[in-house]
């Protein structure tokens, strides 16, 4: 180990200038990302086939070509990017203004995809030398070797990062690109065109992606792989460092990963002993990357902050499985198979079927769980390695080498998911893409782990013979009918599989996660549990389009499992709607070398085509419908299954079951002590009180005086510094969210933080599932019918929400969403909760009615509960005691009527006055509404 890092002072010189050039390269890529998302909130993943394509076009098309002048050709070149990508943000993006986060990310993939093919379509993709423009020379610094061309670039990436640092910081165009990400309809009012500033920030960053992309080809030559894949992951990972804000940080990443690619490629003879591998292609990538990973992830996040805000994202499905449909659907396909297609068709119809197959885990991972991952392919390949692996070393049966793969790709799902558990959104998706890509470019580029050595020659792939199946020949190069028959009943398990999950109580889970992480866990739902799992049944799903793509040929190769075959295949899953099992059969013809392949190869001619018209066809569906071909279809097509009785008609309302809730355990909250920091910030300051069984406990105090921080604290979603928490004499402040949440320590959101990709019904389900480790398992299988929980069921009817079960929270008025909320905190019947500020937004008459609500939990399920609330009259009128804040320390304690006398409470809360405040008894024992000015100030009475 000690020879990987004993060198000397020249080494070292040597490694910072050869890797600072590099590293200057992939700064200035992501610089151009940081803008970017600065100015729109959406990161690029086409930047780096913008910088390929005006590399292109200045020294192919118009240096080596027409051999114009070489500034010239450079200003047409960067120009190039910048026209397209103008045009992709008028055509495209204005367009999505108001679409899901996850839906305007993926339409950068689909730019990718259209330039990528397009450039492929007309230069090649063979790699292709560049003569340096800028002064070139090479002499020595010492013993060290520096070339000039390498400083220049070093020189112009410090210049733009200091212009760009100054333009954002102190420019009031800069300041006004920055707001409009935050806020359009604020910076309309301050005399800005949104739309001009966007154009603005695109066109700037497509013309720094163009700018390092004429620099960077002296030194890499162009290469579409390079571009399209090495830089984007690279120059993602730098923006990441930066945290897509900061354009010194974003250079300080990419300087260091060049240092570090430079320092493993001369280390390269020590690390391959070390490591044991034959190839440093993927390695002297990967290292440095993974560094930076791991430096996110622990800066990371476990649960987004308060002020997270929860990204929408495309309609789901009902995972309702027509079985006459698909018995009808199967036997259609397989006459066509068997019946009509030739052998270059069925093989077609194969790529198709197994793509299909892999986008299901997309559907699972990012369509239910919310986790956009960039590297399915990356595990399709490993499912294929292991599988294919067991057939040549072990001499094993095809129909036993499968499932083992399947089952063996899922511990290496696990491993992506892993960063999911401190991070999220479009972080995790470069992360997982830096995971595919490291796979790609270590295991598979190394002979050792993918071949096997016969008679001394060397396979370059891993060999696996014909494909026979319980004794049949299914081998696809001379039976290709045969093998599709096979894909076609790999794929019906994995989407009867995917479909079985969107119904049962598991997929509730991943939904809820999906929706929104700080609610789950308020609910008792793991989402460190449920990140694991979507990862590993995905991983499975992956893994099996891998092993029957792996398996179509005598030798597994593994070109097809690159990185961008990933971020193709999520374009396909949007194409065929994230949400929806049977999208991914919408999204099969678009794989590469699939039926749409096909199609316009022999009804068109024009095969060349397939991946730019794809790419196209991905940016014409989002723009038209977010929510993919599935959606539409099952809009259009529902009322005529329902009426040939394919698919159940949707109940407008159904009776529930008449079950006797069960008691609640009695349940006592303490807080002794509290103490919450932020930073040099004290938000609570050694606060002290209890929650008895059967009252209702009022948390006033002016704003930012700590209340609902003391709900998170208790809850389980901010460490507390100081001071204890028990539940009945139980030590909770170690304790999880989801473990206080399951023992009966429930809270609402002032923010409501309902699920609204589902029905009002699986909203309450999600709070009162009792579901089982077993389930986690079964439900793939066989979902089942569970009746709602008894205490759900009584939440139901206390909240009146028997009429609105089937609809979607949108749909109902703000103050039945506010019980929406309530009714799915107490439907597990919890012992203790906590309500933060029910009543915002509510009217008169709706307050009284919650008030009511609130006595009857104390009153007849004897529950605790902790009321947050600013609305003075209803915690007047609701409480039994009241515990006044101000700046996070506890200024009084006690009745009402104690309360509203207490001199301190009427300098810090009141104003020095009383014409606010109305003491009156609890509503479950007076008829005084507490809007009554004139209600009796009486001590709250015995509870019934």
């Amino acid at each position: 180990m000690s020879e990987l890092f004993n060198d000397d002072l020249t080494f070292y010189l040597q490694v910072l200038v050869t890797g600072l050039g590099a590293g200057a390269a992939y700064a200035l890529f992501a610089q151009g990302v940081v803008l970017i998302y600065r100015g729109s909130g959406i990161v690029n993943f086409a930047q780096g086939a913008l910088g390929m394509l005006a590399a292109y076009i200045t020294f192919f098309e118009l240096r080596t070509t027409h051999q114009v002048p070489i500034g010239l050709a450079v200003a047409i070149g960067i120009g190039s990017s910048v026209v397209v990508v103008l045009l992709f943000q008028v055509l495209v993006l204005r367009l999505l203004s108001t679409a899901a986060p996850i839906v305007r990310l993926i339409s950068t993939l689909g730019l990718l995809v259209v330039v990528q093919s397009a450039v492929v379509l007309r230069y090649g993709d063979s790699n292709v030398p560049v003569e340096p423009y800028l002064p070139h020379d090479v002499f020595r610094w010492g013993d060290v070797v520096v070339q000039e061309y390498v400083l220049y670039v070093i020189g112009i990436t410090l210049v733009v990062t200091f212009a760009l640092w100054a333009f954002v910081r102190y420019s009031r165009i800069g300041l006004a690109i920055s707001a409009a990400a935050q806020n359009e309809q604020a910076v309309q009012t301050m005399g800005w065109s949104p739309n001009k500033l966007s154009a603005l920030t695109w066109g700037l960053g497509a013309g720094l992606a163009g700018l390092a992309g004429v620099l960077i080809a002296p030194l890499t030559g162009l290469s579409t792989i390079t571009f399209t894949l090495v830089v984007v992951v690279t120059a993602m990972a730098a923006a990441l460092l930066g945290g897509f804000r900061s354009f010194p940080l974003t250079l300080v990443g990419g300087l260091l990963i060049g240092f570090g690619e430079a320092w493993v490629v001369r280390k390269q003879i020590a690390i391959q002993d070390f490591f044991g591998v034959n190839t440093l292609t993927g390695l002297a990538r990967a290292i440095p990357f993974l560094l930076i990973l791991l430096v996110l992830v622990v800066r990371g996040r476990g649960l987004p902050l308060r002020s997270h805000i929860t990204d929408r994202l495309p309609k789901l499905g009902t995972g309702q499985v027509s079985i006459p449909g698909l018995l009808i659907g199967s036997a259609v396909l397989l006459l066509l198979i068997f019946g009509v297609m030739d052998d270059t068709w069925a093989a077609a119809t194969n790529v198709s079927i197994i793509s299909a197959i892999v986008v299901l885990s997309i559907v699972v991972l990012t369509g239910y769980a919310g986790q956009l991952s960039l590297g399915q392919w990356a595990l399709a390949g490993c499912g294929a390695l292991i599988a294919g692996s067991f057939v040549l070393r072990f001499d094993m049966p095809m129909e036993l080498a499968i499932p083992l793969g399947v089952l063996l790709t899922i511990p290496i799902g696990l491993i992506f998911a892993l960063p999911a558990l401190r991070t999220r959104g479009v972080n995790l998706a470069i992360v997982t893409l830096g995971l595919g890509y490291t796979i790609s470019g270590v295991v598979f580029a190394n002979t050792d782990w993918i071949g096997a050595r016969f008679g001394g020659a060397f396979n370059s792939g891993t060999e696996v013979g014909r494909a026979n199946l319980f004794g049949l020949d299914v081998d696809n190069a001379t039976h290709p009918q045969r093998w599709a028959a096979v894909c076609l009943g790999a794929f019906v398990l994995a989407g009867l599989v995917v479909a079985n999950l969107r119904r049962s109580r598991t997929g509730r889970r991943l939904i809820a996660v999906r929706t929104n992480e700080r609610a789950a866990e308020s609910l008792g739902i793991s989402v460190f549990g449920v990140k694991l799992y979507a990862f590993s049944v995905a991983a499975g799903i992956a893994g099996l389009g891998g092993i029957m793509y792996g398996f179509h040929a005598n030798t597994i190769t593994y070109e097809q499992y690159s990185p961008l075959q990933s971020i193709f295949s999520v374009g396909w899953a949007v194409i065929g709607g994230l949400g929806y099992a049977i999208g991914s059969l919408a999204s099969a013809p678009n794989a590469i070398g699939g039926l749409g392949t096909r199609f316009m190869d022999d009804a068109l001619s024009i095969g060349n085509w397939d991946q730019v018209v794809g790419g196209l066809l991905l940016l014409l569906v989002i723009v038209l419908n977010q929510d993919g071909i599935a959606e539409v279809a099952s809009s259009g097509l529902r009322p005529l299954f329902e009426k040939l009785h394919l698919v159940r008609r949707a109940a407008a309302g159904r009776a529930l079951p008449d079950r006797p809730s069960e008691p609640v355990p009695a349940g006592t909250l303490v807080v002794d002590h509290l103490t919450v920091r932020f930073g040099g910030v004290t938000a609570v300051d050694d606060a002290s009180f209890e929650v008895r069984p059967g009252e209702v406990v009022g948390l006033i105090g002016p704003n930012g005086a700590g209340k609902t921080t003391i709900i998170d604290a208790v809850t389980g979603f901010v460490k507390p510094s100081a001071g204890d928490l028990r539940l009945n004499d139980a030590s909770i402040a170690g304790w999880s969210a989801t473990k206080r949440a399951r023992r009966g320590l429930r809270r609402s959101f002032q923010s409501l933080e309902l699920f609204d990709d589902v029905s009002v019904e699986d909203n309450i389900r999600a709070g009162a599932d009792d579901a089982t480790t077993i389930s986690w398992f079964t439900d793939l299988f066989w979902p089942g019918k569970h009746e709602l929980a008894p205490t759900a069921v009584s939440a139901i009817r206390e909240f009146d929400l028997e009429p609105h079960l089937h609809q979607v929270p949108d749909e109902l008025p703000y103050g039945r969403r506010r019980l929406v909320g309530i009714a799915r905190a107490v439907a597990s019947g919890p012992s203790v909760i906590l309500l933060d500020e029910p009543a915002a937004g509510l009217d008169e008459t709706e307050s009284q009615e919650l008030a009511r609500l609130i006595r009857r939990l104390a009153d007849e399920r004897q529950m605790a509960v902790l009321l947050v609330e600013h609305d003075v009259n209803l915690v007047m009128s609701t409480c039994d005691r009241i515990i006044v804040l101000n700046f996070g320390q506890v200024i009084a304690t006690g009745t009402p009527a104690e309360v509203r006398d207490d001199p301190a409470v009427r300098e810090a809360y009141l104003g020095g006055g009383d014409e606010n405040l109305t003491t009156s008894t609890p509503a479950s024992t007076t008829t005084a509404t507490a809007a009554d000015p004139d209600a009796a100030a009486t001590t709250p009475g015995t509870p019934t």
